[in-house]
């Protein structure tokens, strides 16, 4: 049993009562003690008959980052009107919205409810018990009863992401950040005829069927397929920041598995590097379903590291390990020159056999802190050290440019959309 908050103002009540009296006739005040006790005791026998039965559904892979349903099944065996509150025990490192939630069930009811999970981290997570608490018919005292029901559950990258280009595709929509998901090219590869959109090159204008057709048409052509994209993930020191939620390396995998997609539905290969001091973990290009499931079981239980990234080692396993010509997306998170100058000069030795992307993710507390407003002598400071960071940063993406490599400078939270861009727009321009 457990004391509620009208049991304690009772109490207090008492105990003004006998402060008042001033203990002057202690009969009166032994009877109302008695009274307040057999009230409680009545109370608690009356609450013992309290019995819920709990089952949680949820389901057995959740989406890091994603607000995932997790519904609570309720009945009410007694022959009485069941009023309380419900707490559930949610996996660690996840935010619950709608947890704890009241509820009122009459008899032999049963009802569902259900509240959103949304994890920021992977990996194997555990529910624990649910916890129900019905106040008694005086409400002085509270059943609570607590049941066990430990589940494991696995929390990977965004399996939801994917499920939105099929849905795009579906209601023949483009999407207006990611723009078509379509791979289109200037290759030879006839795909079909289509009506002129205004910006079609005439030279893919196809007088003969426009002829027949009585309407301008032109070819439209399909890219070149079964080309390699290798995503190379740092998970140094550099990748353990966080940004609305997720961490930079949980940013970068997200991009990376859902441009993987992509890049296999348009028939490309899709690989995976992880390395941090060395490379930690390498999975070869691979085409189709089973290429997707390689890189989303590659990446389940990654974490970032505390060792300092070496680019060097990595980029030259990348040559060794990858002969064909590949789109490399290195994603990583720099912190001090010197790292900057062994990034720069190992993707520029990918070229030009190799075609480099280099993803940097921009601190977006350091761009806040440089446009801060200056309400002291320390807030200039401030201004000035996030100045010359950005500054540095700003030097870098331009020499990386200026050296051949292609790179996309980008907010974690416009990773996804940007990342897919720039993929189909080396894939249209013939980069590969």
């Amino acid at each position: 049993m457990i004391p509620t908050r009208r049991l304690a103002v009772l109490g207090f009540l008492l105990t003004l009562i006998a402060v008042g009296a001033g203990y002057s006739s202690t009969l009166p005040l032994a009877v109302l003690d008695g009274l307040a006790f057999l009230a409680v005791a009545v109370d608690a026998v009356f609450a013992f008959g309290v019995r819920v039965e709990v089952e949680r559904q949820v389901a057995a892979i959740l989406s890091v980052g994603r607000a995932n349903a997790v519904t609570l099944r309720l009945r009410n065996p007694t022959a009485r009107t069941l009023r309380g509150v419900l707490a559930d025990d949610p996996i660690d490192a996840a935010d619950a919205r709608g947890n704890p939630i009241a509820f009122v069930l009459g008899p032999g009811e049963e009802t569902s409810i259900r509240y959103q999970l949304t994890p920021h981290r992977r990996g194997t997570r555990a529910f624990g018990a649910v916890t129900v608490r019905c106040p008694s018919p005086l409400g002085l005292v509270a059943r609570q009863v607590r049941t066990r029901l430990d589940r494991e559950v696995d929390v990977y990258p965004d399996v939801h992401a994917a499920r939105s280009l099929d849905l795009l595709r579906r209601q023949g929509r483009q999407d207006a950040r990611l723009g078509s998901l379509t791979v289109r090219g200037s290759d030879t590869e006839f795909e079909r005829l289509r009506p002129y959109q205004p910006g079609d090159e005439v030279r893919h204008v196809d007088w003969r069927a426009s002829a027949r057709r009585d309407e301008i048409v032109v070819r439209q052509l399909q890219a070149e397929s079964n080309q390699n994209v290798v995503f190379a993930l740092d998970v140094g020191r550099g990748m353990r920041g966080e940004s609305s939620g997720l961490t930079a390396i949980d940013h970068a995998i997200n991009a990376a598995l859902l441009t993987a997609e992509v890049a296999l539905r348009a028939g490309d290969k899709a690989g995976l590097l992880v390395f941090d001091a060395a490379p930690r973990g390498f999975v070869p290009p691979a085409a189709g379903t089973s290429g997707a499931q390689k890189l989303t079981r590659a990446v389940f239980g990654l974490e970032a590291s505390l060792a300092a990234t070496d680019y060097v080692a990595a980029m030259a396993f990348l040559r060794n390990h990858v002969r064909a010509r590949s789109l490399f997306v290195v994603f990583t998170n720099l912190l001090e020159p010197r790292s900057a100058d062994d990034l720069a000069a190992s993707l520029r030795g990918l070229a030009p056999k190799h075609v480099p992307l280099c993803v940097l993710l921009r601190d977006t507390d350091v761009e806040a802190l440089a446009t801060a407003p200056v309400r002291g002598k320390g807030d200039l400071y401030v201004r000035a050290a996030a100045a010359e960071v950005l500054a540095w940063r700003d030097a870098l993406v331009r020499g990386l440019a200026a050296s051949g490599v292609l790179v996309l400078d980008v907010a974690p939270r416009e990773l996804v959309p940007q990342l897919v861009k720039r993929y189909l727009e080396v894939k249209a321009r013939r980069l590969l």
